[in-house]
């Protein structure tokens, strides 16, 4: 099963995508805005994708990214929920494909995602983090509806610097008033 945005399509992440997500996970052009620091192999890098392909609970989820136009395949974007009592979520996202940044497809992969936090998995709020420079990422976010909370100061080292990192978040009420409600509420129960 698939969730389809607008631009992009969410569906599971499968043992073929090994080689691309290696690709990006290995290149610092990408990995500078992400918290990783350190190189992975190809075994590594498969226990982490086989973990995330059988992450579909409560719990956890995490999608591959498509161009709905093309099939290609361009990054990931996934949903830890650790506080699910209540309700509640932290968003992770990235483009490995760099030539595809910049386009609305992480904007539109964000937006379908909350859509299925809040809708799927009745999240009342969704959380993530960013660096303070990752500007064009902290756009897209607040394109979604997403608003600062504050900043964790000197929160992670990275290449020698410990960096500050932003917490948004968005909570259904706000998604809803901006993207609109689920097209049948009947079908959702609503818990207070």
């Amino acid at each position: 099963m698939a969730y389809e945005g607008e631009l992009v399509r969410l569906r599971a992440i499968e043992p073929d995508d090994l080689d691309r997500y290696l690709r990006w996970m290995n290149d610092p052009e990408v990995t500078r805005t992400l918290s990783m620091r350190y190189p992975i192999g190809r075994e590594a890098e498969r226990e982490i994708l086989e973990r995330m392909g059988n992450r579909g609970s409560y719990r956890s989820v995490a999608f591959a990214i498509e161009v709905c136009e093309t099939g290609e395949h361009i990054g990931t974007v996934d949903l830890g929920s650790p506080y699910f009592e209540s309700r509640w979520g932290t968003l992770g996202l990235v483009i490995g494909a760099k030539e595809h940044r910049g386009k609305g497809y992480g904007t539109d992969a964000v937006r379908t995602l909350c859509r299925f936090a809040f809708w799927e998995m009745n999240l009342r709020l969704v959380r993530l983090t960013v660096f303070p420079e990752n500007e064009r990422a902290r756009r897209a976010y607040e394109r979604v509806g997403f608003v600062l909370e504050g900043t964790q100061r000197q929160a992670i080292l990275k290449a020698g610097e410990f960096l500050d990192m932003h917490m948004m978040s968005i909570t259904r009420a706000e998604f809803e008033a901006i993207h609109g409600a689920p097209p049948d509420l009947r079908t959702l129960e609503r818990l207070p």
